[in-house]
């Protein structure tokens, strides 16, 4: 059973970072695996650019093949347009009052390629709402470009991600469905 915590600090591999998870608490494994992404990232590249952006489906699935295809379509564009080796990503399925569910998604890329989402976002919602039957959203301030020996622009980007393993919204899915997924980065 995923265990929720009400905190406002999570500690991953000694270091202490503050998290978004005071009220509706969060699936401290979740944040850990979305933290530890970070992290990765940061040991390949001194820098890492994170957008942040949601993907709305307009009919309900009960898998996530959908954000797949997604990853599929995107990073084979990503890796040909900026000439990146790696893609970090983190994701989250979440259904609240809406029939189908939606998804709160972070995209980290090499922040010496690309230092500004204009161009990807667009690409992001060509994809999602051409292919995939969906709409996209972005938020404000939709981005943060991380450098791996400032703290304090890596604790703002895991402040915003940590939003993705709110326990709120969760577990409205068939049993074999992940509730989240995160890139594989070492």
């Amino acid at each position: 059973m995923p265990y929720i915590m009400n905190t406002r600090y999570l500690e991953v591999n000694n270091t202490v970072f503050w998290v978004n998870g005071k009220y509706s608490g969060i699936y401290s494994h979740m944040a850990k695996q979305m933290i530890g992404q970070v992290n990765a990232m940061l040991s390949h590249h001194s820098k890492v650019h994170l957008i942040r952006f949601d993907l709305r489906l307009y009919k309900y699935t009960d898998n996530n093949e959908v954000v797949s295809k997604f990853n599929r379509i995107l990073f084979k564009w990503l890796k040909r347009k900026y000439g990146l080796k790696r893609v970090g990503f983190v994701w989250c399925r979440e259904m609240e009052t809406a029939k189908q569910q939606h998804y709160h998604y972070a995209l980290m890329l090499d922040g010496h390629k690309v230092r500004h989402p204009h161009d990807i976002l667009i690409k992001v919602k060509d994809v999602w709402e051409t292919n995939l039957q969906g709409s996209e959203y972005t938020p404000k301030r939709c981005y943060y470009n991380l450098k791996r020996e400032c703290k304090a622009s890596i604790q703002r980007a895991v402040w915003r991600i940590s939003y993705l393993a709110k326990a709120r919204g969760k577990g409205y899915k068939p049993s074999q469905t992940k509730n989240y997924g995160t890139s594989r980065i070492k």
